[in-house]
């Protein structure tokens, strides 16, 4: 009897984690029943105001999710029985049943109903029968956005209507979109008809990585916009699916494609063409009264196309070089006693927040308008770190967390070479899963964190298909952590996106990626160099070369640099989702320690006392895996040979790339030594190129290499009065 008792348990308890496990994101409360709904195909949707609001949308839904035929119906002949309740605990939340009578929710407003039935939906493994269930289910965040930049490269409305439905099924409920920058206008604005007739438009793109020397142009004409009545549509399908739509007009900075339409509106009134390329520009709005009386035309029409009580107005990267330099400012600034051009941002974001509390609207920026003073009902967006976001809790203004360490998903998911062109930066899946928006904010400063957001910006994402691939599963994981803050393990979380998630991203036609799956390598020394243990991210993950299967790959040093290569399978099961070649770089140092007297940061320390013997030479456009990163402008290490050797040839490869604040060293010197007292200096030299090197006969146990970049970005540059990165790979010694 208790074995039979035992195994009923068993039964229920997996029975459970297989319908838990195909929700997303996970349901907070869920409690299996051993009833199950029988139906024919065809379910009954109680008839009421909200129900009837969604009927199409999730008509459609079900039907071609799972071929499930939903019709509104009375309420007594309803399969689906629905309960407006009023309550001021949640306004999310629902309570959905299932048992052999049918469905039960309880819902407290149109976008707790949506949540049921996106619920519902999911729940739906058989177009004839619901298992019993019982769910007591709420967000932990009001705020939960995905933010998709339309300005570097332009979408479709079918293309962000696919987007939205997509981040609708993940309860989702803010559509950040991004709708003017340097490089495109995309909205129409009828007062001003060169802002899309010129704005909207530019002559060349860059090529290939902003890093990337010498700099090539695809000269094509290039561009697009959204009238306002399909941005009016826009926000109505949204919506229906439970999201709001938030748009972004920039200012005062990233204005260079209404600035290449009005240039009256700048310090300089020069013309400008709409950027072609990406990155930070001089060229801002004044700060001159017709300028900001411009903006608020400009807004007026932006409140009548969204009603979203939130408008966002940018902030971010504003240079101050032309209003230094401009009299209209400095007229501006004397007249209302401003002392620096910070306050004077301050001055010009207040200005344009009062209008929009005018006309009964609410601003949030970038963490940026925190400089020079907050204005007084300003909600913050804090993308620099979460240091932003914490100061603005902390003056009780409420708070968006979307910060790059987790939240940018333009950002690189894998190290690997396969990796289509992104950014930079290196952020996967599992490190998004560990997200936490209220990490370091005191208690008391909690309740002014209203949530988070994703950020993929466009630069390198031509296409839908590569937003789609940046985004998925990684907005899962994001969806996770804002409803239930990732209460379930890693490794059920990526069990279950395999079992359940993926299929129907891929039913749903949707690009995806599966990095994920790659082994962790886990590097160690060994007697004849470097041994890689391949770790599985998931318990039911197999890694195989050749079928057979592997569970470490081993790198042997060699007197001559050489490259040794390895094709790796990853499997679930019988299933292969992923296929990796690997490179790695042998050579005399392979797998000795070194010492580091200035410490890699803690975001870029790949490896340890190992990250520059490896194996691993850093690609180009770089992945954040791959390279050691110091935020520093001088930087020591020594490296230990373990034994006096003989060697002709040091190299240790360098990063540039100013547009991520990562700048090439300006000079260095190596040194060596057998007993680790005396060095004796081999190379003393100013950096040319991107290569650190030494060609000679040379003899050492150690070799010690001090680097030197510049003390600050230099004053125009993005990142300016900053610490500028220092990235720098592999040091190979070779005969």
């Amino acid at each position: 009897m208790k074995i039979s008792f035992f195994i009923l348990l068993l039964f229920l308890t997996i029975r459970l984690f297989a319908q838990h496990g195909s929700v997303f994101p996970q349901p907070v409360n869920v409690e299996q029943t051993a009833e199950k709904f029988v139906f024919n195909g065809q379910l009954k949707l109680e008839n009421n105001r909200d129900s009837e609001k969604g009927y199409a949308y999730f008509h459609e839904l079900f039907e071609r999710d799972h071929g499930v035929h939903l019709v509104l119906s009375d309420q007594k002949e309803a399969s689906i029985h629905l309960q407006l309740i009023n309550t001021s605990v949640y306004t999310e939340g629902y309570q959905l049943s299932i048992s052999g009578k049918g469905v039960d929710i309880q819902y407290s407003n149109y976008e707790s109903f949506c949540n049921a039935l996106q619920t519902l939906n999911q729940l739906i493994r058989d177009p004839n029968m619901l298992d019993g269930i019982r769910i007591s289910d709420e967000p932990a965040f009001a705020y939960r956005g995905v933010h998709l930049d339309c300005s570097r490269h332009f979408f479709t409305i079918a293309e962000i209507e696919s987007f939205i439905d997509q981040i609708a099924k993940l309860k989702f409920n803010r559509f950040h979109w991004h709708l003017t920058d340097d490089q495109g206008w995309r909205i129409e604005i009828k007062k001003y008809p060169k802002l899309t007739s010129i704005g909207a438009w530019r002559d060349s793109t860059l090529i290939g990585h902003f890093s990337k020397q010498p700099v090539e142009y695809e000269h094509q004409r290039y561009g697009g916009f959204y009238t306002q009545e399909e941005a009016k549509k826009l926000v109505e399908y949204a919506r229906i699916r439970g999201i709001e739509i938030i748009p972004e007009i920039e200012l005062p900075g990233h204005a260079r494609a209404a600035l290449a339409a009005y240039p009256q509106l700048s310090c300089t009134e020069k013309p400008l063409p709409v950027a072609g390329t990406w990155g930070v520009f001089d060229d801002v709005f004044c700060s001159q009264d017709k300028t900001r009386a411009f903006l608020k035309n400009v807004l007026d029409e932006i409140i009548e196309i969204f009603p979203s009580p939130v408008i966002h107005i940018g902030g971010d990267e504003s240079p101050k070089i032309n209003w230094n330099q401009c009299p209209k400012c400095k007229a501006v600034m004397e007249a209302n006693h401003i002392h620096n051009t910070h306050e004077l941002q301050s001055f010009f974001i207040t200005d344009i927040e009062k209008y929009l509390n005018s006309k009964g609207r609410t601003i949030i920026g970038w963490d940026e308008i925190l400089e020079g003073g907050l204005a007084p009902n300003a909600q913050v967006m804090s993308w620099q770190g979460m240091e932003g976001g914490i100061a603005a809790a902390r003056l009780k203004h409420q708070v968006v967390m979307t910060p790059t360490s987790y939240c940018y998903f333009d950002y690189y998911q894998s190290g690997h070479p396969s990796e289509p062109l992104a950014i930079g930066g290196y952020l996967p899946l599992e490190k998004v899963y560990q997200f936490d928006p209220t990490k370091g904010i005191d208690n008391e400063y909690r309740r002014y964190i209203l949530g988070g957001q994703a950020n993929i910006w466009t630069e390198y994402l031509p296409t839908i298909r590569l937003v789609e691939y940046q985004a998925f599963p990684r907005l899962l994981a994001l969806a996770e952590v804002l409803w239930n803050q990732g209460k379930v393990s890693y490794n059920f979380f990526v069990e279950s996106l395999s079992a359940y998630y993926l299929p129907q991203l891929k039913k749903d036609g949707i690009n995806f990626s599966t990095s994920f799956l790659d082994p962790v390598l886990q590097c160690k020394a060994s007697e004849n160099g470097i041994v890689y243990d391949l770790l599985k991210p998931i318990s039911k993950a197999s890694f195989y070369q050749n079928n057979e299967a592997m569970n470490s790959i081993a790198i042997k040093r060699t007197e001559v640099s050489q490259i040794q290569s390895f094709e790796i399978h990853s499997r679930i099961g019988n299933q292969e989702l992923r296929t990796c070649s690997y490179h790695f770089t042998s050579h005399l140092a392979l797998g000795k320690p070194v010492v580091f007297d200035t410490k890699p940061h803690e975001k870029y320390n790949h490896n340890g006392n190992l990250g520059l013997t490896d194996g691993i030479a850093g690609e180009k456009p770089w992945k954040g895996n791959e390279w050691l990163g110091f935020n520093e402008d001088t930087i020591r290490f020594t490296l230990d040979l373990e034994t006096v050797t003989k060697f002709n040839s040091i190299r240790i490869e360098t990063l540039n790339d100013p547009g991520s604040w990562i700048y090439r060293p300006e000079h260095f010197q190596i040194q060596i030594s057998s007993n680790n007292r005396k060095f004796k200096t081999i190379a003393k030299a100013n950096l040319d190129g991107d290569l650190i090197g030494v060609k000679k006969k040379m003899k050492a146990r150690f070799v010690r290499v001090t680097i030197y970049n510049k003390e600050l970005i230099p004053p125009g540059q993005t990142g300016a009065g900053f610490t500028p990165w220092t990235f720098i790979n592999e040091i190979i010694l070779s005969k």
